[in-house]
Formats: C-alpha cells, structure tokens, sequence
C-alpha cells in the first residue's frame, strides 16, 4: 500500500531524521540518502512495518508511507492516525513562529531550524520505558540500554528484505525477571522501575489509553505515583509520547547548555530560571524544548 500523506507546513523532514540518525532509536531505520524512516507499528495486535519518506519542499511536502496492502479499512486508518502522531503532522509551528517572533535570541534558531518537527514515539508503552530508561543517564549510554532490551525481544518483522527491530510490547517486558535486564547493564533501580511499569500495565492498574483523554496535570498525578517516574520523565512522556505542546523539562542539563549558549548567559541556568525564561514561550514550550535539543546536535 502507497499512502500520500499531507502535513501542515512548513516541514522540513530531514531536518527531522538529524536526531534519529544521530541517536538510534533501536527500532527505527533511518536513511539520510533517502530521506527515509522505517519502523514497526504495534496497533490492534499487529505489527505492521512501514517506511515514509519526504518529497518536495519545506513548504510544499508530501510525506509517502508505504505499508502492507492487506489491512483492513480500521486498519489503514489506525496508520494514518498514527503516522500522523508520530511526525506531529498537524502542529501549529506558526503560532509557535508567531510567539518568539518578537524575541531577537531566537531568530537565528528558528531560522535554521524552520519546519523542525518532533519524532514522537508510536506509542505511550514504549515512550515511558524509553524515558525511564534515559533517567539521569547521558544520551550514549541510554540509546545502547534501549538498542539491548529491543535485543532481547524475539519479535521482528520482514520488509524489503531488512529485518526491521520491533520494542517489546507490556506483556514481553513484564515476563523478564530483574536479572535479566541486570545482565544487559541495567542498574537494580532501574531493571525495577521498567519490568514493574509493565507489570502495572499488563496488570490493568495503569491504563495507557485513558490518558489521552486527561488533561497534562491530571497525567502528572497519575504518572507521578509509579515508582521510578519523576517530573522530568512525566513531561518528557507528555511531549514525545503524547505530543502536548506546552511542556519544559526545565531540569534537563541539555536544555539548560542550549539555552545558557542562545541566550549568552555566563552561567548555566537552573531549573527555577529555565520556567521563568519558558513563560514567554508558552503555549507552545514544547516546541521551544525541541528547538534547543535540536541545536545540541
């Protein structure tokens, strides 16, 4: 199956594949030749490989996604929806261009950057365990921890002629044992933190799917009671899992250098100053977020 998708625009696709291709996510194939990315979709208990790739320019793109053709119309639709997510598609970059459009610092950022949007994950299981796994690790460490449990799992999937890698569903992570993930370099702590987030899903006493109907603060108190999960990791969660456009994760060392060298500051800012600095981001902070990590590249 070919699909043409449309995004708003501007969007600029290969700006997007600079921080896969530069941080492997383990389970997505990206190709700088090709302006392509390939992964496995887990929707209605399938695993369905796609590739998509950018056409045209970054005010005129066409994204194409190719896919099996023998899904249901409940199925292709499913795709769409989340390929839609997944490239944040629907983004409102011009209200985010019409905020800082007054603030000189950044005119230079979003310049570069302009049509850069994020790669959310595909779905709310993976982007916790991500998160939780990069919890006050540098971004090296945490992709190899990521690349290792995507490793123990045994599902994969064919498509042209690659072995696409496939991140391990809820009731996967939640039959491992502790000492399992300890032997792929995994803390105590930390082996803890992700097999009993699975157990917790797998067990029904957290339910994923309710949260898209939440508002962000009813998501931080619901997140916040897991053991392991912080306020860093819940507005991570909320930006790359639930594509929420108005989070700062104002702890972050890499936002606090990035914005230290935007805004010429002799010091690195703390967290208190990075909120006060991001009000005038808002509504759209995420983006923001984004923008900064981007610079780190």
């Amino acid at each position: 199956m070919l699909m043409q998708l449309l995004p708003d625009t501007p969007f600029h696709f290969s700006e997007m594949l600079k921080r896969p291709l530069s941080r492997p996510s383990g389970v997505a194939l990206v190709n700088a030749e090709t302006n392509s990315y390939t992964t496995v979709l887990r929707l209605l208990g399938k695993l369905i490989p796609v590739t998509v790739w950018g056409v045209g320019s970054i005010d005129n793109t066409v994204l194409q996604a190719e896919y099996p053709d023998d899904l249901s119309e409940a199925e292709n639709k499913q795709v769409v929806r989340q390929l839609r997510h997944i490239f944040a598609m629907d983004s409102d970059l011009a209200g985010f261009y019409s905020t800082l459009s007054h603030d000189k610092r950044w005119e230079g950022l979003l310049k570069r950057f302009r049509g850069l949007r994020p790669i959310q994950d595909s779905n709310l299981f993976e982007s916790m365990v991500r998160i939780v796994i990069g919890q006050q690790l540098n971004v090296k460490f945490a992709a190899t921890l990521v690349e290792r449990l995507v490793k123990l799992n045994d599902e994969a999937v064919n498509w042209h002629d690659e072995v696409i890698p496939v991140f391990p569903g809820p009731e996967t992570v939640a039959s491992w044992s502790y000492d399992e993930l300890r032997q792929q370099s995994f803390s105590q702590r930390k082996a803890e933190y992700v097999i009993d987030f699975a157990r917790l899903v797998v067990d029904g006493k957290v339910d994923l799917d309710d949260l898209w109907s939440m508002e962000s603060e009813q998501v931080f108190a619901k997140m916040l009671a897991i053991r392991g999960v912080g306020r860093w990791t819940v507005e991570c969660f909320l930006l790359f899992g639930m594509g929420r456009e108005d989070l700062i994760p104002a702890g972050d060392i890499g936002i606090q250098n990035a914005l230290q060298k935007l805004y010429s500051l002799s010091y690195r800012p703390k967290e208190v100053e990075v909120r006060e600095f991001a009000e005038e981001w808002s509504p759209y902070r995420s983006y923001a977020t984004y923008y900064l990590w981007q610079s780190l590249l």
